[in-house]
């Protein structure tokens, strides 16, 4: 799954970057190269088991995903019935259930991943050199998304200097803006957030927040949601590092 997916609800983005191509013949910080290849782990579907609590407007949907199931059973609803679901709700849970990247590499799971990170190469920055943990402000890239809507974000990704992991990447729109004549977003702030546990090999994704809003054609509009990952267990092997 891809650290954009909670985007696709709202606008379909999906991009990606190499690790190589984060890095420069001139890091921006010796921690950058260690961190973004210790993420970088490739995996499948049959090593990870774990509940996703998905929470908005709607109220809260409980799915379970087991990948030692075969393929058909792999996703469970756990709550509600799938009739009590919202329209919204069932596009959510028809998406948890989509793997976006197929096609286009390697399969990271839960982990953090710098292939799916949205960061164009050469804009990460470091904020202050003092602080713990590090923040690295960076320009998002999302090739298939229209530049006015790219160009009003921002962001940032943040890594803790001991023991040299990811814990949050986050992109946000810092004022208002109108990508279309007939558009306005007055909010837009997505946040992943990554933990470190003992015997799994790099941190993994354990929450997901988006908060959007705005108008559009004279409509209101704001979708707001909660995804966290718990009980996760994670099968294969630690990688060679």
């Amino acid at each position: 799954m891809k650290p954009v997916f909670a985007l696709m609800v709202i606008f379909g983005w999906l991009a990606a970057s190499s690790v190589q191509a984060l890095q420069s013949d001139d890091p921006v910080h010796p921690i950058l190269g260690p961190v973004l290849s210790r993420g970088d782990i490739e995996t499948e579907e049959s090593e990870w088991r774990y509940v996703v609590t998905l929470t908005n407007e709607d109220g809260v949907m409980v799915g379970r995903f087991d990948g030692t199931q075969p393929d058909d059973e792999r996703w469970q609803l756990v709550s509600p019935a799938r009739d009590q679901l919202s329209d919204t709700q069932l596009r959510m849970w028809s998406g948890l259930q989509r793997r976006d990247d197929v096609d286009e590499g390697p399969y990271s799971g839960l982990f953090f991943s710098a292939d799916d990170s949205d960061i164009a190469p050469g804009s990460l920055a470091l904020d202050e050199e003092s602080s713990d943990p590090l923040v690295f402000r960076f320009q998002p890239r999302m090739d298939d998304e229209d530049p006015a809507i790219v160009e009003n974000l921002r962001g940032a990704l943040t890594i803790l200097r001991e023991p040299g992991t990811v814990i949050q990447v986050r992109i946000w729109a810092p004022d208002s803006f109108k990508p279309h004549m007939a558009v306005r977003v007055n909010t837009f702030e997505f946040v992943e957030e990554f933990t470190v546990f003992d015997g799994i090999p790099a941190p993994v994704r354990t929450r997901l927040t988006q908060q959007v809003s705005g108008r559009a054609a004279f409509q209101v509009f704001e979708q707001n949601f909660e995804m966290t990952f718990t009980e996760i267990e994670y099968l294969g092997a630690a990688p060679v590092l």
